[in-house]
């Protein structure tokens, strides 16, 4: 019989800093988009980024509008 180990996640506080400044992801603002895309270009997700869920869906709509506006890389620069 196996036995798995438990990994610990790291994970950051719940403060979405949308909801703390009072506004919404916007596609046009690729500044405040690229700090929640890791270098590969992923989405970061909820646990990672602290944002709460409404945001997060906003966030990645936004990110993906940007991407289809060829604001943001869908791929990594080579």
């Amino acid at each position: 019989m196996k036995t798995f180990r438990s990994r610990k996640k790291t994970l950051t506080p719940k403060n979405c800093s949308f909801c703390k400044e009072k506004k919404e992801p916007w596609f046009s603002e690729v500044e405040v988009l690229s700090r929640f895309v890791t270098e590969r270009g992923k989405i970061i997700g909820r646990e990672r980024s602290g944002i709460c869920a409404k945001h997060q869906r906003r966030l990645t709509r936004a990110i993906k509008h940007a991407r289809h506006l060829a604001l943001l890389p869908f791929t990594p620069l080579h």
